[in-house]
């Protein structure tokens, strides 16, 4: 087996004569300009790339990155976790792909002989998967966004008990807290880089695999609007000092930092490339100015934009429609801050009252501001499960709580991921995914009593194994 890191969460493995890529943003940059790949692949790792199979773990633009998909052949078998939703096969086939292939959760396809890749949902909102990909030489366990854990990891564990590699995110890819106005002060302990740290580390040690790879929060911000979120990353050599200096274990594993261009093999070993993530302000500055005229062209784009209020209408007219009064009473109302070149205009959604106004004044609530140009690519394209993790918001909570917030975000990805009216749980389909996924629901409810009610770190969710006997 070989594997070359190719990008933030863009990963080649190959075995048998047969390669297989995993979540290729591999060009250019994702999220409105928001997000680019820190570093960027050098051009000779993706140019002539042409693998015998693609697979892609969730629906997020990081993740699944249309315009380096249509790099490759359409006839490219595609595989990607089968969830309740059908949103990702209509994408692929939009974009021309026609062998699209469902995974169920827990089975795994035959790559090639004695070479397979399994698929392990988790995440009811975000609909995200692991992917466990093992041949005779080595087994590799990509975790990148999904955290699952309790006995959803232990599936995973009794199934492949001796892992090699373990690839995760270390860094937040969320709107939460940063983008809330006062969150220094009203929200400063959310999620901290600390517990970030700490939370790679008690999965990787959860999983017992001898080596570590900080994966998937490979990349920076360069859109003026997120260019100051720089700060917020936590960098891969970062996580490498945290495991080094909480190593208690001979058996933790040894964590490794791959830049793009890094492999490893089982003939040869680690070919690591270097790359100075101290120096990550001085490589933000290089690339505003190698991509200064694509971030011009996008702030001319955004200037120029405005407000689509009917779509905006058609979708949350939807939206409201399909929570259901039981769940519209929890909602509370919430201004949409649209900012044009000139002006802003405020769109007020009323869920209890099923209402949907333009307002002439900005209202003492829940506001929510965003460009006109994304507000309409979200209400237009149905995509605001991309929205949050691309930041290009800012949120005033006015009298309206935490809780009802977060329920609000997750709600409009659970909408987009085909999970509302609540009755679709009762669709064939949906049964047949959740009964696979049985243990999910309970590992949701253990980490609310953990985490929520309990208020232990995260990092407590994961169960380390017992050292091996010496």
């Amino acid at each position: 087996m070989k594997f070359t890191i190719l990008s933030h969460a863009g990963m080649l493995v190959e075995s048998g004569g047969v390669s297989v890529l995993l979540d290729p943003w591999l060009v250019g940059s994702c999220y409105w300009r928001g997000w680019f790949n820190l570093p960027e692949p050098e051009r000779e790792l993706i140019d002539g790339l042409a693998p015998d199979w693609i697979y892609l773990t969730h629906l997020h633009w990081d993740h699944f990155h249309g315009p380096s998909l249509r790099r490759f052949s359409r006839e490219t078998p595609v595989l990607i976790p089968r969830i309740p939703s059908t949103r990702m096969v209509r994408d692929l086939h939009y974009l021309g792909f026609s062998d699209v292939r469902e995974i169920p959760h827990g089975q795994g396809v035959q790559l090639a002989p004695q070479f397979t890749l399994h698929s392990f949902q988790f995440d009811p909102v975000a609909a995200d998967s692991t992917a466990v990909l093992q041949d005779a030489d080595a087994t590799l366990l990509d975790a990148n966004d999904c955290k699952c854990f309790g006995l959803s990891l232990r599936q995973i564990k009794k199934r492949f008990p001796n892992i090699d590699f373990a690839f995760r995110s270390h860094s937040n890819a969320s709107c939460f807290p940063y983008c809330i106005e006062g969150y220094e002060t009203d929200f400063s302990a959310l999620r901290t880089k600390q517990n970030y740290l700490e939370e790679f580390a008690a999965f990787t040690r959860a999983v017992g695999a001898r080596y570590a790879v900080p994966f998937a929060s490979n990349f920076c911000f360069l859109h003026p609007q997120t260019r100051h979120f720089n700060d917020t990353i936590v960098l891969p050599d970062s996580v490498a000092a945290h495991m080094a200096e909480t190593k208690s274990r001979e058996d933790d594993p040894q964590c490794v930092v791959m830049a793009p261009g890094s492999s490893w093999s089982s003939a040869d070993g680690f070919a690591v490339r270097d790359f100075d993530y101290g120096g990550q302000m001085e490589y933000v500055e290089g690339l505003s100015r190698r991509y200064a005229g694509a971030l011009a062209a996008q702030q001319d784009r955004e200037s120029s934009a405005t407000g689509d209020f009917e779509s905006f209408k058609r979708y949350f007219g939807a939206f409201i429609a399909a929570l259901g009064w039981p769940l519209r009473r929890l909602l509370p109302a919430v201004c949409f801050a649209v900012e044009e070149a000139e002006r802003k205009r405020f769109w007020r959604v009323d869920f209890r009252g099923r209402r949907i106004e333009e307002l002439s004044a900005d209202p003492d609530i829940l506001t929510i501001t965003v460009p006109a140009l994304v507000i309409n690519d979200c209400c237009r394209k149905k995509m605001f499960s991309v929205w949050t993790p691309s930041r290009r918001l800012r949120i005033r909570f006015g009298p309206a709580k935490f809780s009802r917030v977060y329920l609000l975000i997750n709600l409009l990805d659970f909408h987009e991921h085909e999970q509302l009216p609540l009755r679709r749980f009762f669709s064939r389909r949906t049964l047949s995914v959740w009964r696979r996924r049985w243990r999910e629901p309970l590992d949701l409810v253990w980490g609310l009593v953990v985490l929520g009610w309990l208020r232990r770190p995260v990092k407590s969710i994961y169960r380390r194994p017992s050292a091996a006997p010496q």
